[in-house]
């Protein structure tokens, strides 16, 4: 029986640092809208399309973090996510086959 506590840890831990990372840009996206709106409130329109390029950068990559970043795996699991087989050299088939 294998120990599956390191597999669990490393899905944590890049469960931990999206969360951490999307929390960082939700903050800068928050200071961005508060510096839009003094910016729009001033009068300083010159100001306001560097900060919206800047609003459309950080929504970007957000999209991306919560499209693209997921632990790396091959077989499909319940959170849709898809491990690896443990044996090397069996094609994703193989490996199902000789599960059942």
């Amino acid at each position: 029986m294998r120990d599956k506590r390191p597999a669990e840890r490393h899905h944590a831990a890049v469960w931990q640092a999206r969360l951490l990372m999307l929390v960082m840009i939700n903050i800068a996206q928050l200071w961005i809208l508060a510096a839009t709106v003094d910016a729009a409130l001033s009068r300083h329109y010159a100001v306001l399309l560097p900060l919206v390029a800047a609003s459309g950068i950080c929504f970007l990559i957000t999209i991306s973090i919560l499209r693209w970043w997921r632990p790396v795996s091959r077989r499909p699991t319940s959170t849709g996510y898809i491990r690896a087989s443990v044996k090397k050299g069996l094609t994703s088939n193989e490996a199902k086959d000789r599960r059942l």
